[in-house]
């Protein structure tokens, strides 16, 4: 699902919580507040967004005051953005859907089906309550099924319950839709008892991609060059530092830093400041190559600064505050899904040798796996991407112990170094 589904749902009738401590920013747009009700100092935000009914309401996830302002500050962009692109920011929240459904069939549940659709709702209700109904797809489909499984006592379903599980959350779906909070029940993942290896790119058809990127931004057309060469760039990016889509969506200059290596101390890294679904992280890349691609972004933004029909003309450098995946009006562009669907078709690696059809999020899962493959250590790995140990187990595991062999001989005799912050401001080491 598109992580720039975070919006909450839209409220005209939501009492004000006691607050402990409140900031005031954008005169007034961006509402930063502590609650006396809640045990940790977490910031909650509220927005005002222009031509949008009432406000919209989330928590920051973070204690961190100026955190939370980017936080805030990235999610009042994204939403203009949105609302720009004619999407609604006031969808409503999966939680009120499933309290409708189970008030509306309290009277049934001697029918054995609606009673057990009725206790699959609730137990779904921690994971989907503060998720939008335009979020549902395949993906979710599957998160609500994986919860399902893990609470059963084996800690897996058979194949034949499984199926019947999502019996019962089409019927749940199917009363959404008559009651106007789902458009349609979207198309479901096909049963399994198994969990699936997330598709990837091997190594024989990463090469086959690369060598395409090379000749695919080969074209004198000004707007389709551009457009190719933040593609080719944007893939090459994904693919070596881990990062979620909507990480990349979010990511600004000034969330990029350099660092140096102890191994070889000249030679100049990155590390990116993302915020995603795991709160806020600094992921550092696989490798320094990495500051090519982000350079070649940057001189395609700067080539904006000749355009007059780009919101940054006139400008002395590129804004480090504003957004690196952007189109020449710069604003963030929500997703590259169509145009990188189109490369791997072209460049024939659409599907993996399962012939399970590879995804934008395939660039991720191809990061993991070659890093396993290459010996990294899987807490250290997961903590840069974001996940944990286990869910590395549970889809990476076709790695094996061969690409382990560098930790594995680990002695105490290797030489530790430190890795050391450069300089601050990106513009100053990209170029």
């Amino acid at each position: 699902m598109g992580e720039l589904s975070e919006v909450s749902d839209k409220v005209t009738k939501r009492s004000e919580p006691k607050v402990l401590e409140s900031k005031i920013f954008r005169d007034g747009a961006i509402y930063l507040y502590r609650r006396s009700d809640y045990k940790k100092p977490t910031w909650f935000i509220r927005l005002k967004v222009p031509g949008v009914k009432g406000y919209l309401w989330k928590s920051s996830k973070t204690a961190d005051e100026h955190a939370a302002y980017k936080v805030a500050d990235d999610w009042y962009n994204q939403s203009l953005g949105r609302l720009y692109s004619g999407v609604k920011l006031d969808v409503k929240r999966i939680g009120p859907g499933i309290d409708a459904f189970v008030k509306a069939h309290q009277d049934r549940q001697t029918n054995v089906s609606i009673k057990y659709t009725v206790s699959l709702a609730n137990r779904l209700k921690p994971l989907l309550q503060n998720t939008t109904f335009d979020e549902i797809d395949a993906s979710l489909i599957s998160k609500m099924l994986e919860t399902i499984s893990t609470q059963s006592r084996k800690g897996s379903l058979s194949l034949n319950t499984l199926k019947r599980t999502q019996g019962h959350i089409k019927l749940l779906m199917g009363w959404w839709v008559d009651n106007g909070y789902l458009e349609k029940i979207p198309t479901f993942p096909k049963a399994s008892t198994q969990k699936n290896r997330r598709p990837h790119f091997d190594a024989r058809d990463w090469g086959k991609l690369t060598r395409f990127l090379r000749e695919f931004a080969k074209i004198n057309h000004g707007p389709v060059k551009r457009d190719r060469t933040l593609l080719v760039n944007y893939v090459l990016i994904l693919a070596n530092t881990g990062i979620r889509v909507g990480e990349a969506r979010t990511l600004k200059w000034r969330d990029i830093r350099p660092i140096n290596t102890p191994d070889d101390p000249s030679a100049t890294n990155v590390a990116l400041y993302v915020n995603g679904k795991t709160g806020i992280r600094e992921a550092v890349a696989r490798t320094g190559e990495v500051r090519v691609w982000f350079q070649r972004i940057l001189d395609l933004r700067r080539a904006d600064l000749t355009n007059e029909n780009s919101d940054i003309f006139g400008e002395t450098d590129v804004p480090v505050d504003s957004y690196i995946f952007c189109g020449l009006n710069g604003k963030p562009i929500l997703s590259f899904k169509k145009s990188f669907n189109s490369l791997i078709e072209k460049a024939g690696v659409a599907t993996d040798s399962f012939g399970e059809r590879r995804t934008i999020y395939s660039l991720r899962h191809t990061y993991a796996t070659f890093r396993l493959q290459e010996g990294v250590n899987q807490y250290v790995l997961a903590k840069n991407m974001g996940t944990s140990v286990a869910m590395l187990e549970d889809y990476y595991g076709h790695t094996t112990n061969v690409g382990m062999v560098s930790e594995l001989t680990k002695t105490s005799s290797r030489k530790k170094g430190a890795v050391s912050i450069k300089s601050a401001n990106p513009f100053d080491w990209l170029g």
